[in-house]
């Protein structure tokens, strides 16, 4: 009897040894990386391309940029990263977004250049632009301007790349520039109807975005990504999504494309169109 008592405290003390090492396993590592000589062409090549072509968008002051990251490509997705690229006084075009630094469970608010925002997505992918209605880019450039006070408070630092859409615990690059265009769309609402809620805070966002039929792409993730993600992931959780979503593997997830879908299904969205990379980028390797 003491030997299988023994046993089992023995047993219980490697589960629970093993369950001391997830955060560990699961902590990010941050390498530094440096960008090949290659690569940093590419960049900068794909960012005047940019900037041109912004700079050809007449009266444009806010649009929409898409570029690569994730490889979505097994979902038939081919960008992943969404951001605000705004033209500021002295004519430059800047990026507003939201970034998880080094797979972290964290997120911040950067402002930062065209080149750095395209990175070695400029290897491999093509740049999506949507232009929105004249009256939408008005309202964005003032929620997204200094000191931008809603833009912020509709930032949740806790990062999950998958977070639930309809869900405040938390908050990915996509979900925050939709719920900051469904701050711009509601106000376009007020002003035509007289009686639409304004957008406040992260839930009278997700509330508008419910009235306004938003439908969020649904992916599918097999057992082995539903584990590491609950253990051994930092900067993906499950737990925002509700039950049946778990249990069946089908997640419901912002992707570039449900955005885009959004604007158009509600005519705010008249022109969009790819910036290809550089043909030398074609042939580049990272």
């Amino acid at each position: 009897m003491q030997r299988s008592h023994g046993h089992r405290m023995r047993y219980a003390m490697a589960i629970m040894l093993f369950l001391a090492t997830l955060p560990a396993i699961g902590a990010p590592t941050c390498i530094p990386h440096y960008p090949t000589p290659a690569t940093l062409a590419a960049m900068f090549d794909l960012a005047r391309s940019t900037q041109q072509a912004l700079d050809r968008l007449d009266g444009a002051r806010v649009v929409l940029l898409a570029r690569g990251g994730q490889d979505l490509s097994r979902y038939g997705l081919k960008h992943s990263h969404l951001a605000f690229a705004l033209r500021e006084d002295d004519g430059n075009w800047r990026i507003k977004h939201l970034l998880n630094h080094c797979k972290s469970d964290t997120s911040e608010l950067y402002r930062e250049g065209l080149s750095n925002f395209i990175g070695e997505s400029a290897l491999h992918a093509d740049l999506r632009v949507g232009v929105p209605s004249p009256e939408v880019q008005q309202t964005l450039q003032r929620l997204l301007q200094d000191p931008g006070t809603l833009a912020h408070a509709l930032h949740t630092p806790r990062y999950s790349m998958i977070a639930y859409p309809f869900s405040t615990d938390y908050q990915n690059s996509n979900q925050w520039v939709l719920e900051i265009l469904a701050a711009a769309l509601a106000q376009s609402d007020a002003q035509a109807t007289a009686v639409a809620a304004p957008v406040v805070d992260r839930r009278s966002a997700q509330a508008w975005l419910k009235h306004a039929d938003y439908q969020p792409t649904r992916l599918h993730l097999d057992l082995s990504k539903r584990i590491g993600a609950r253990f051994f992931v930092a900067n993906a959780a499950v737990t925002d999504h509700p039950a049946s979503e778990r249990i069946s593997g089908n997640y419901s997830v912002i992707t570039v494309e449900s955005v885009f879908d959004l604007l158009q299904q509600r005519k705010a969205l008249p022109q969009e169109f790819s910036i290809p990379r550089s043909a030398a980028a074609h042939g580049a390797s990272p």
